[in-house]
């Protein structure tokens, strides 16, 4: 299913860099809405403009990306080049109408091609703290910007949701505060600060390009569920888990848990990331579980228990964050901090996953030099044991 239809924008609600939020009404029907013009892909539109709009999602009634899209103007023929760049040809959204060549950091002519040159160049132990949820994102940044003022965060989006970065609020707003350093867009994922590939080069760029002291890998904004064993977005953490890994780097990976959420599915520690630690990872990660103290850590026990996870990745088990230390965050930041239509206060727990995995992350940066070195191989087994061990008994 893909509906198009022609429309005329009547009022510009937002604009920010590279997107506008149009209220449209559409030429056949009358029918107003709303629709996201991303200026650098289609042009910039106007009041008046006619404008020929992508409507799937609203037909279908979605949530997430439940707006219309402006896929170009009717009003004029421009020849504008829309979306500028520097040297790239390498070309993202490729075979469609909408591709565009970008920047990409890899190749011959980008100033940071050598970086990419032979095998020399790793994570060099840098932590990456890695999420299905991008309502995580705020949480992530905003914590580690309050532990280490003076670390460089960068942000890497891959494609497995979302593809434009601009329509992330948490991103703009992020950006905004300085609380997020740089931005990496992966794939056919477009519009971060650098361009990349694949999520490889991506990881190299954010270490060597960006300059990373801490990389924050979360899915995009609309993440897809189906309901199935196996149909869902997060699967690609899985190769991103991987990349971290056999680059040197410290993957750390936040389960999606909630005890709000009404789906069996998702309660307490979800299916997707229960069937992504315990089948398709094949490489450790080091796994931060929140502790509750009351029911709650019976069911996420048994789940770990039956997944065989402590087996499998480097469980750091310790007590859940204080709500009130979530709130100083929220506090600090505009936009709200939510997940699933949920509120912090309504659903706590999966932000509180959140925030011990940054303060595990910041534990292995202290104890690096000692414990694991520049490059560790935390595929072996005393390595990992010895790191969780060393975290979990807090002296770090």
């Amino acid at each position: 299913m893909l509906r198009v239809a022609a429309a005329k924008v009547v009022e510009i609600q937002q604009e920010q860099d590279g997107w506008q939020l149009l209220e449209i009404e559409q030429m056949q029907n009358g029918e107003r809405g709303l629709a996201i013009c991303y200026w650098k892909g289609s042009g910039k539109c106007g009041i008046g403009d006619k404008v020929t709009i992508n409507t799937t999602a609203v037909e279908l009634g979605l949530g997430t990306g439940g707006c219309h899209f402006v896929i170009g103007k009717l009003s004029e023929t421009p020849r504008d080049d829309y979306y500028p760049n520097a040297w790239g040809h390498i070309m993202k959204m490729r075979y469609t109408s909408v591709q565009m060549a970008v920047d990409a950091v890899e190749e011959q002519s980008s100033p940071y091609h050598d970086l990419f040159i032979g095998e020399q160049n790793t994570l060099q132990g840098t932590p990456v703290l890695i999420a299905e949820l991008h309502s995580l994102l705020p949480i992530f940044a905003l914590a580690a910007r309050q532990r280490k003022p003076e670390w460089n965060i960068v942000y890497l989006m891959p494609d497995g949701a979302a593809l434009p970065i601009a329509i992330s609020q948490h991103v703009r707003k992020l950006r905004e505060m300085k609380v997020l350093n740089s931005t990496i867009t992966t794939g056919h994922a477009w519009g971060g600060d650098f361009e990349a590939v694949n999520v490889y080069t991506g990881l190299l760029a954010a270490k060597w390009a960006a300059k990373a002291d801490l990389i924050i890998c979360t899915l995009g904004p609309g993440v897809v569920g189906t309901g199935t064993t196996l149909g869902f977005s997060g699967m690609q953490l899985a190769e991103v888990i991987h990349a971290v890994s056999l680059l040197a780097g410290i993957p750390v990976f936040t389960p999606r848990i909630s005890f709000a959420d009404r789906r069996d599915r998702h309660r307490g520690m979800s299916h997707h990331s229960r069937t992504l630690l315990k089948r398709f990872s094949l490489r450790p990660a080091i796994l931060p579980i929140p502790r509750f103290g009351d029911e709650r850590d019976e069911l996420l026990e048994l789940q770990e228990a039956e997944d065989r996870l402590r087996e499998k990745h480097g469980r750091i088990v310790l007590p859940a964050p204080e709500l009130h230390e979530l709130e100083i965050l929220q506090d600090r930041y505009e936009e709200r901090i939510s997940t699933m239509g949920r509120k912090l206060a309504e659903d706590p727990s999966p932000f509180q996953a959140a925030y011990l995995s940054v303060q595990v992350a910041m534990a292995i940066r202290n104890t690096q030099q000692e414990f694991i070195g520049e490059m560790p191989d935390l595929s072996d087994p005393a390595t990992l044991t010895r790191l969780c061990s060393y975290l979990t008994n807090g002296e770090g």
